[in-house]
């Protein structure tokens, strides 16, 4: 038997079954009927035989179904769950909208250059997704007075 199972043929067959089993019924009536005594006694131990069989198999079928079912079930809740990313090797809590992050301004005083370089590195310098000229605006824009105006000038390469 295959790994895998197709759910559309496994309700197929428990239709098919069902036929087959009404058929089944229908016939044995009908010899259980027509036989003498002597007969009908191997016929009722056939039936049970059959009876069992078909008992079993459509037992295994409804467990397969509901098995489907449940894992379907669970499924779907897990992939409305938020999903836990991975950043560096650390496991982060579920995916949540956190608010933006506002890349620090820098107004040329020394006592703010601690506050501003490590975010501004951290943002924006480190960031992969960004080149050399986006990284360069950003830094414009995050400087003010003194600092922007020694910076604005200095050529960039990509």
């Amino acid at each position: 038997m295959p790994d895998t199972v197709d759910m559309h043929d496994v309700h197929v067959r428990l239709q098919l079954l069902g036929k087959v089993w009404e058929e089944y019924n229908a016939v044995q009536d009908q010899l259980e009927y027509n036989y003498c005594d002597d007969e009908t006694q191997q016929h009722e131990l056939d039936r049970e035989a059959v009876t069992e069989t078909y008992c079993e198999l459509k037992a295994g079928i409804d467990r397969m179904i509901s098995e489907d079912r449940r894992a379907r079930d669970v499924s779907s809740a897990e992939s409305q769950k938020p999903r836990a990313t991975r950043d560096n090797g650390n496991c982060l809590a579920p995916q949540i909208k956190l608010p933006t992050i506002e890349i620090p301004k820098l107004r040329g005083q020394i006592t703010e250059f601690k506050h501003f370089n490590g975010p501004f590195n951290s943002l924006i310098i480190n960031n992969q997704t960004l080149d050399d000229v986006k990284k360069f605006h950003y830094l414009l824009s995050s400087v003010t007075n003194e600092a922007h105006w020694l910076i604005q000038n200095l050529p960039f390469t990509q």
